[in-house]
């Protein structure tokens, strides 16, 4: 919860137990645990840093987000599986 009231001081809005609405409206999901994956200090030497909304976040290469939401396998995860099958399809077809 560090993460969550260290947000809340900076002026979030706490709208469920992990999640944050930052003064800007952006929506942050605190995760703390990454089922399905190795430990969090493993799988983050994978992670590609990116530009968002002006911020650098670490991302996580999408056969590993797919393999965590296989793992869950909450009805919103199988769709997002498909989604991320399809993505990763256009990527082996076109390099991009």
């Amino acid at each position: 919860m560090k993460a969550v009231n260290i947000a809340v001081q900076s002026g979030a809005q706490v709208v469920r137990n992990t999640v944050v609405e930052l003064v800007d409206g952006t929506l942050v999901n605190f995760v703390y645990e990454v089922t399905g994956l190795p430990e969090f200090a493993r799988v983050i030497k994978k992670a590609r840093k990116m530009k968002w909304n002006g911020m650098e976040v670490a991302v996580l290469p999408l056969e590993l987000i797919k393999k965590s939401k296989a793992a869950i396998r909450r009805p919103k995860d199988l769709l997002h599986i498909k989604l991320i099958e399809q993505r990763l399809a256009v990527i082996r077809k076109t390099g991009k």
